[in-house]
């Protein structure tokens, strides 16, 4: 047997037929070189009568385990423990996703071709829900196809399906999943071994497929209403990989300080960020935003500007690692000179272009007295203030302020390109010119492209 395959199940009747699917349909024959272990994970659904159907159908390839507790960690231990002693690589894929045809092939290929890799991963392509290329597939842009996490240390990786490894690094039990974890468990497993290995490989060839679920009742979307999401996760997660890496390397490498600020982006999430005032009392978020603090010691400002968030996350971060949890304004890196108005909404009527537009929320908080005017020509147009933006909040904490930010204006049909100007304390500040000719021919090539088709 080449693969053991683990794969936990939690109520995923409506999805788990495909997953399974897609691992006995591979290219590689499947009766001759694979095997899934299934482990239901208390499931209330049909889950645990879909397992036994394809136990019954492919007796010699598939094992079917029950645990009483929805843990997926354990679920997965589970899994391990029951891979055949003789399957030389161990893959795993959730119950909700699914894998190309060609993945197992091309994942025996790699480790046949780079014998002193150990663990490798695919790229990840969204679907259902969402569609799109993962955050971090621009790894596989390049044409290598191993990594060293001390040289490319911005290459992370943090999610478990479509990670394969050389069954010999998981028999031991220091690589297991932590139990106490509910959440990010696969995260720490992963790089807890990648700090041992120092290197990755990259499956191009093979595709994993995750699932967006249209009604957000995934295990990650849930963990979000847990306690154990918050300082459990700073804990156990974070600031444990934080001291594999110190006791490995005698400090906190890169590459784990660039993996724990790309993943914490998730707190800052729109529809995460207020979720904690659901979950968490006062002392509790106390304890949380502490913890985070202590997170935050051990990672460079350079990293956290290297990220590709908006600038008041950046800012609120180090704000919050240089003065802690109690600071009293956000400091500034961004300059009124970096900001931009965004045409939202533009329409040609009888004689003039009507334009709404907002000042992008990167750099700058705009005063009461602030002005924003648009210059044609030398000519100085009239704007007329629709209604004021919401401020922008993290944790309640109003990081940006947007008065004036929305704004309707008519430009006359011969002034073509203009320049926004902001008006601050005496001061003229021109943001960015608009060239509506180039907006007008984009848009009749798009036309005239939709129609040719």
């Amino acid at each position: 047997m080449l693969f053991s395959i683990v794969m936990p199940v939690y109520n995923a009747d409506t999805y788990l037929n495909e997953a399974i699917e897609s691992i006995l349909k591979q290219s590689l024959d499947f009766k001759k070189n694979v095997e899934i272990i299934l482990i239901d994970n208390n499931s209330d659904d049909n889950s645990f009568e879909i397992c036994n159907y394809y136990l019954r159908k492919y007796p010699n390839n598939i094992k079917v385990r029950k645990i009483e507790e929805p843990n997926v960690s354990v679920a997965r231990n589970v899994g391990i423990k029951e891979c055949s002693k003789f399957s030389s690589f161990i893959g795993f894929i959730d119950s909700d996703d699914k894998i190309s045809k060609n993945t197992l092939r091309e994942v025996y290929n790699f480790f046949e071709r780079n014998i002193k890799v150990n663990i490798a991963v695919l790229p990840i392509y969204y679907f259902d829900a969402r569609k799109g290329s993962h955050g971090l597939n621009y790894r596989f842009e390049d044409k290598i196809h191993t990594v060293n996490i001390l040289e490319k240390y911005n290459f992370v990786h943090y999610h478990i399906g479509g990670v394969f490894v050389r069954k010999s690094i998981l028999d031991n039990k220091k690589n297991i999943f932590n139990p106490n974890l509910s959440f990010w468990e696969d995260a720490l497993l992963i790089n807890q071994i990648l700090i041992q290995e120092k290197e990755y490989g990259l499956v191009h060839k093979g595709k994993y497929f995750y699932r967006k679920r249209k009604n957000n009742n995934s295990l990650v979307d849930i963990a979000w209403y847990k306690k154990d999401r918050y300082t459990n996760l700073l804990q156990e997660g974070y600031l444990k990989l934080i001291k594999v890496s110190i006791n490995e390397f005698g400090y906190v490498i890169d590459y784990v300080q660039y993996l724990i600020i790309y993943h914490m982006k998730l707190y800052f999430f729109k529809k995460y960020n207020n979720i904690i005032y659901q979950v968490l009392n006062n002392s509790e978020r106390l304890e949380f935003f502490s913890k985070l603090y202590d997170v935050l010691e051990y990672i460079d400002e350079k990293i956290i500007l290297e990220q590709n968030f908006k600038m008041y996350i950046k800012e609120y971060l180090i704000t919050l690692k240089r003065q802690g949890i109690e600071f009293d304004k956000l400091i500034n890196f961004g300059e009124i000179t970096d900001e931009k108005v965004i045409i939202v909404k533009w329409k040609f009527t009888k004689g003039y272009y009507e334009i709404f537009a907002i000042l992008s929320n990167e750099y700058y908080s705009t005063n009461k007295n602030d002005h924003i005017f648009i210059i044609s020509r030398n000519k100085k147009l009239r704007i007329i203030y629709e209604r004021d933006l919401k401020e922008l909040k993290i944790w309640n904490r109003i990081v940006r302020e947007r008065n004036n930010s929305l704004v309707k204006a008519k430009i006359p049909i011969y002034a073509l390109k203009f320049s926004f100007v902001l008006s601050t304390n005496g001061k003229n500040f021109y943001i960015n010119e608009v060239n509506l000719l180039n907006k007008l021919l984009d848009k009749v090539l798009g036309k005239l492209i939709f129609f040719k088709k």
